[in-house]
């Protein structure tokens, strides 16, 4: 699995504000290299594991692509996902886990980044925090991650 998130880059007079919505981290810079280079330091300083690095990837529209440098890695972008989305509907842990029928530690599993589900498992847990929720989930072959 690729875990690969979306975000976007807007020009707001002297500034270029950029965020990926679906892990709530926002930032700006002064130009657009600045900006990405703002998002990439934000993900790994919140992440702060030894070697987790991430690359991000220009679209068209100023939208970006941000991915884990090592597929490895995949686990501590999905534990942010589900830790943003948990707070961001104002459950707790133990909320998630009662509503998914699980052990509160069988889910932290997950968001504490010593397991990582598949995205069948992701879609899950997001349905769990809110039947309103939506995050785009997709799978991508490894070998199209390079």
């Amino acid at each position: 699995m690729c875990v690969k998130l979306e975000g976007k880059l807007f020009k707001d007079g002297r500034y270029w504000p950029i965020w990926i919505p679906v892990i709530g981290v926002y930032t700006q810079g002064k130009s657009k290299k600045d900006a990405y280079f703002m998002i990439k330091d934000a993900v790994e300083m919140t992440v702060d594991r030894p070697g987790f690095e991430v690359v991000v990837i220009p679209l068209p529209e100023n939208k970006f692509i941000l991915h884990a440098k090592k597929s490895s890695h995949d686990k501590y972008l999905v534990a942010m996902l589900l830790r943003w989305q948990r707070a961001n509907y104002g459950l707790s842990i133990s909320e998630v886990a009662k509503r998914l029928g699980i052990t509160k530690h069988a889910y932290a599993q997950y968001e504490q980044a010593r397991a990582l589900p598949s995205i069948t498992k992701v879609e899950e847990f997001i349905h769990a925090m809110s039947e309103h929720a939506h995050v785009v989930l997709d799978v991508i072959d490894d070998s199209e991650a390079a």
